[in-house]
């Protein structure tokens, strides 16, 4: 079986049938970890929906050169998923991002909530934001998904629920007064689901939620690390929503 080259390039579009030059580290990663070479074919994602086909024509560790034109274009899922979860201590909800964006999630909000563990500051934010993108990316290029997702700075709870016009579900630890997420139903165009800290929300932000009109989801019985329920969320809703 051949090997599958992936390489991510967000120029991709504006070269079509021409000659695209890779920036240094995926020039390195292609050549000198994966062994690519000249004639070698190459996928690349322009993280916008469109694959490209690429076929090395000078192989080098800081600047390949790939002659490609257009493969395909993927549409994005419908309907749209986001999800925010609450950031948790020793940024374990980092480790989220590479498998929500194989599952093809659309957008990524780390969440302030009253019982979060951990918070970025406004200095570093910029360079987290580099980094949790970077993982996207290799998340992409692994999982061959062509649509790279939006990742938002760390907003509070309020601000979320106030932000757009999305349907909002919110993950609950009282299974008395909610329903499985299977069993909720929508026909919007974009579903966040909103995954809280492993304390679970407070009285009062379960009481705003529901002054905004979300509605409340349980996973089951049992209490899940915030990166389980996340993953579960987003498994559950793409097996209840996707058409």
């Amino acid at each position: 079986m051949t090997r599958q080259f992936r390489v991510f390039s967000p120029q991709s579009n504006s070269c079509a049938d021409e000659e695209l030059i890779l920036p240094e580290d995926e020039s390195r990663h292609l050549c000198k970890v994966l062994r690519a070479g000249k004639g070698s074919v190459v996928e690349v994602l322009d993280g916008l929906g469109s694959i490209f086909k690429g076929v090395v024509c000078k192989a080098d560790h800081e600047a390949t050169r790939l002659k490609i034109s257009k493969l395909k274009s993927v549409d994005r899922l419908n309907p749209f998923f986001r999800v925010a979860f609450s950031m948790t201590k020793s940024a374990r909800w980092e480790e989220l991002i590479r498998p929500l964006t194989e599952m093809g999630v659309g957008r990524l909000t780390p969440l302030v909530s009253d019982r979060t563990e951990s918070k970025v500051s406004r200095d570093k934010e910029s360079r987290k934001l580099a980094k949790w993108e970077k993982s996207a990316i290799e998340a992409c290029k692994q999982s061959g998904n062509p649509w790279l997702p939006l990742i938002d700075p760390p907003m509070k709870l309020e601000d979320l629920l106030r932000s757009a016009d999305h349907s909002f579900y919110l993950g609950s630890l009282r299974a008395s007064s909610v329903k499985p997420l299977v069993d909720l139903g929508t026909s919007a165009p974009v579903i966040c689901l909103v995954v809280g800290p492993e304390g679970g929300w407070t009285q009062q932000e379960e009481e705003f939620a529901r002054s905004k009109g979300a509605e409340f989801f349980s996973l089951g019985p049992n209490i899940l690390r915030t990166e389980t329920a996340a993953l579960c969320a987003l498994a559950v809703a793409r097996s209840r929503f996707l058409g």
